[in-house]
């Protein structure tokens, strides 16, 4: 009866393999293939040719070991054509045969379709490929498997190890790592093992390990490293773990000129979850991921690059921008952030300013040199971009406008009121802050008379030398006169402090004066300024001098001295006070007047340093010594409290300095004073005040309240008055050269608000910075008056 069962199981499998699919593994009976014939055949696998009837196609077998079993074997395929039946047999006869015997937990139906389904798609993988794809960790204690560790597929070139990570296989991982697979194979697109662990998980990136940095580093194929790979799968956990082993966080998306490797991977190590991870997956730096102003600061300081760009071709600056981060955009810009780089869409960060309608971040690019004026790819200025509809928009176009930004040309389409060439709307405008009693008539006659009498002298065709700069004092104020210099250098087309011969300051005005003088660029300096706020003004008043001390060392150098400085000639001020009643002392880097006479010095005190012997960033710290905001420096005080205006005692200096040359017979040496400019650190609003001022002897319990309120407000009153820099200290140095024929030029812009000399507030001093470069805009042309008198000087032409 036995051939009863034969011909049942052979109508069964007809029935079975006619409808199903050619490549689908169904476990059938060795003895039904007895009869056919063998086509090819190799360790446990057989390709029989057609048997005849009901049996038309070509078949794989595979055989089980005569060992384990004669009575179980696999069909692997059928095909209809020879050709079908050889490829699909030269795929399998290496690879399935092999690993099923090893593998024994392979040897099933639904395993071994697995393997096949899986050489189909890999048709030159390795065992070792296979044996890691399937996690079968026994397969490489034998020594056909593990002799194939380091091979790439030749199709793709891809590694055991990176199929191993693609898997996301940790135990695998760590296996082929200890067996020594190769982290630094590359496929055939220039992969590394790190590209392919940037879309897997974070514990198979710490896996991997820093040993390897040019791995770790390098860029495939289409120009990404690992971190870029992670960026764009927006994997932000992989994004971290790379970081953390040690990614560069400056190389470019973009193959541009390489900046100098950044490696964040100890801060994030104490900082795990100060990135914002939603950003990760339009690239860039973690700089573009910040979320704070410490964060940025901190990660600055590990070397990220400032201006890396994105794949969208931002850098940090237009992403903070974008996220309406006022703090953050601050801390890039006073860490020398570029303002005027477009992204791929031609953007300048000021274009999404605009659009995100954030008027205080308007004015901080503005301040920081963003092109009021720039155009994108659609020719579209910021100015354009404003919204009209709202009352934010509206703001921003008269911030655009008071500062220059131009309307659209004619041909530009689909302006609006605020743009359009042949509109004049020019936003909402602030409301006016109270000001001082006009002088306008007073001080023009007095210019006026100026000019006339030095035409009298006959300086008005050329002169040579005697020009003197002299800065106020005023606290973080000094950020007026960064802004108010930045606008006189952009009419000069030269540094400021080339063209000066002297340069005197008082507190801000001082630390601003030998700043300059010391090489830094006016935005160098107000980089510095925003700086030294964050770092000095800390805790409550007075503020513990380290930090500022710390920055004025990082700025003007531990060692440097004033001596150092050849041009221009210096004079800082500060107040001795170790003495009643208290002296005025210059800090100086030439010979004081009274050095060159020869004379002696007061013997009851100690003498102070000469210019070769007196630190840069000491004199600093001694002119800036302000009381009850910083603690007195050795015996010396803020000069503010003598000549915070330092005109006067400039001109005075300058004249003693002449008549001492002319004594000791170095006439040749004299120059005369030529032409004054004084900088002030804005104009605080003028205010009524009630305030009880009156000090008397107290009859009643209520008089001696008024006693106490009048004696604090006439302490004010006091401190206002011997700090003051504007009202008759101005008009008497206006008057003084008016008299003798120096042209005096006062530039001191009106604040909306009253701005304390230790403000913190970022909103408060980017307004107060935009107000001055208003201000300067709308005097261009007194400034365009100034930059024609300082180029007649014949001296420049040496320079």
């Amino acid at each position: 009866m036995a051939w009863l069962g034969t011909i049942a199981n052979n109508v069964l499998r007809n029935i079975v393999f006619s409808d199903t699919p050619p490549n689908v593994v169904q476990e059938v009976r060795p003895d039904q293939y007895s009869n056919r014939h063998i086509h090819s055949r190799e360790d446990g696998i057989v390709l029989y040719g057609p048997g005849g009837k009901n049996q038309d196609k070509y078949e794989i077998v595979l055989h089980r070991p005569c060992t384990e079993t004669l009575h179980q074997a696999y069909s692997l395929f059928r095909s209809e054509t020879l050709e079908g039946a050889e490829t699909r047999f030269l795929i399998y006869k290496d690879k399935v045969p092999v690993l099923v015997q090893i593998v024994r937990e392979m040897c099933h139906v639904g395993k071994i379709q697995k393997l096949c389904d899986t050489l189909v798609e890999h048709p030159t993988w390795t065992l070792a490929h296979l044996a890691a794809y399937f996690a079968l960790h026994d397969a490489f204690m034998h020594a056909i498997v593990n002799s194939q560790l380091n091979s790439g597929d030749s199709e793709t070139g891809i590694s055991p190890l990176q199929v191993a990570v693609q898997t996301n296989n940790l135990r695998t991982v760590e296996m082929l790592i200890a067996a020594k697979s190769s982290l630094e194979h590359l496929d055939h697109n220039a992969n590394t093992v790190y590209h392919y662990a940037a879309t897997s998980t974070k514990e198979i990136i710490l896996a991997l390990g820093s040993g390897l940095p040019n791995s770790l580093n390098s860029r495939n194929s289409n120009g990404h490293t690992p971190m870029h790979v992670a960026c764009l799968n927006d994997k932000p956990e992989c994004v971290k773990a790379l970081l953390l082993i040690g990614a560069d966080v400056n190389i470019s998306a973009s193959e541009g000129q390489p900046s100098s490797p950044g490696y964040v991977g100890d801060f994030l190590h104490n900082k795990p979850n100060v990135l914002h991870a939603e950003d990760m997956k339009f690239g860039g730096t973690p700089l573009h991921w910040s979320r704070s102003r410490e964060v940025i600061t901190a990660l600055i300081d590990t070397n990220c690059d400032i201006d890396a760009l994105n794949f969208d071709g931002r850098t940090a600056l237009h992403v903070m921008v974008m996220r309406k981060r006022l703090p953050c955009v601050v801390a890039l810009l006073s860490h020398m952030a570029s303002v005027n780089i477009v992204d791929n869409n031609g953007n300048t960060p000021l274009h999404y300013a605009v659009e995100a309608e954030t008027p205080a971040i308007v004015q901080a690019l503005i301040g920081f040199g963003s092109d009021v004026d720039a155009r994108n790819w659609k020719a579209e200025t910021p100015r354009h971009k404003a919204n009209v509809d709202t009352t934010e928009g509206n703001k921003i176009i008269y911030l655009l406008d008071a500062v220059g930004a131009q309307r659209c040309p004619s041909e530009m389409k689909d302006c609006h009121l605020g743009c359009k060439h042949d509109e004049n709307y020019t936003g909402i405008a602030p409301s006016e802050p109270p000001q001082y009693v006009p002088r306008t008539i007073l001080d023009q006659m007095l210019h006026v008379s100026g000019m006339e009498k030095m035409a009298e002298h006959g300086n008005h065709k050329r002169i040579k030398g005697g020009r003197l700069l002299c800065l106020d004092g005023g606290g973080i104020r000094g950020l007026v006169l960064i802004q108010t210099l930045l606008e006189i250098e952009s009419v000069l087309r030269k540094p400021v402090v080339q063209c000066f011969d002297w340069i005197a300051g008082t507190s801000t005005g001082g630390i601003l004066g030998l700043g300059l003088a010391a090489g830094k660029s006016l935005r160098e300096c107000q980089a510095l300024y925003f700086r030294i706020k964050e770092n000095a003004f800390v805790g409550s008043r007075p503020y513990n001098s380290e930090g500022l001390e710390k920055v004025l060392k990082e700025c003007l150098g531990a060692h440097t001295v004033m001596a150092d400085i050849q041009k221009p000639k210096i004079m800082i001020t500060g107040v001795l006070a170790d003495r009643k009643p208290v002296d005025l002392h210059l800090f100086r880097n030439y010979e004081a007047p009274s050095m060159i006479l020869k004379l002696p010095e007061n013997g009851m005190f100690k003498s102070t340093l000469s210019p070769q012997e007196q630190l840069l960033w000491k004199a600093a710290r001694a002119t800036g010594a302000a009381p009850s905001y910083f603690r007195a420096f050795g015996r010396f005080l803020d000069g503010g409290l003598i000549a915070n205006n330092p005109t006067l005692d400039a001109m005075t200096e300058i004249h003693e300095y002449n008549l001492a040359l002319k004594a000791t017979n170095r006439e040749n040496e004299m120059i005369p004073l030529s032409l004054v400019v004084s900088l002030g650190t804005g104009l605080i609003p003028t205010t009524y005040t009630l305030n009880e001022i009156d000090v008397f002897r107290p009859e009643s319990l209520w008089d001696t309240a008024k006693l106490a309120f009048g004696i604090s407000a006439l302490g004010t009153l006091l401190v206002d008055q011997a700090t003051a820099s504007d009202g008759r200290v101005v008009d008497r140095a206006r008057t003084w050269c008016s008299m003798i024929g120096v042209p005096y030029y006062r530039f001191n812009p009106q604040l909306s608000t009253e701005v304390a000399m230790d403000e913190k507030s970022d909103e408060i001093l980017v307004h107060m910075i935009w107000n001055a470069k208003a201000f300067m805009h709308a005097n261009r042309d007194v400034v365009q008056e100034l930059a024609t008198i300082i180029g007649r000087d014949s001296s420049l032409e040496k320079d």
